[in-house]
């Protein structure tokens, strides 16, 4: 099994919105991708074959990252269902999704696509984490 590494330009080309080198610089993509790693494993397996193992990995990059510029916004993840101005109110729609990590990356349109992915090349279920004492079977 061979491990795929990180291709900063074909990230930076495939996902545009991290372009700009002075909001995301290459530190900040190489530690996302190190805690990408950990949602996704970076080893090759019956499922993944290297360019699509690259792309759910890099996908996962994308979210984290998107998730952080939400959060560093001062945004929140979720769907806002109701607000309200005076005294400061607001409703978030509670998860229509199978499970929590469903739930999480479907925050960001670069979860969205990984959760795709991962239900179209992984259809009887998929191994999420790191190494094998981390993993979980989906």
């Amino acid at each position: 099994m061979a491990t795929v590494t990180l291709d900063i330009a074909s990230f930076r080309s495939r996902f545009t919105e991290f372009s700009d080198e002075t909001l995301y610089p290459d530190a900040t993509i190489t530690t996302t991708w190190d805690t990408a790693i950990i949602y996704v494993s970076d080893v090759t397996n019956d499922c993944f074959s290297d360019d699509k193992l690259e792309l759910a990995l890099q996908q996962m990059t994308a979210h984290l990252l998107k998730i952080q510029s939400i959060v560093s916004s001062g945004g929140m993840s979720g769907t806002v269902t109701s607000s309200s101005i005076d005294k400061v109110s607001v409703t978030l729609a509670s998860p229509k999704n199978n499970d929590e990590f469903e739930f999480w990356l479907n925050q960001t349109p670069y979860g969205q696509q990984l959760l795709a992915l991962l239900n179209t090349i992984c259809s009887g279920g998929f191994y999420i984490g790191g190494d094998y004492p981390r993993m979980a079977y989906l």
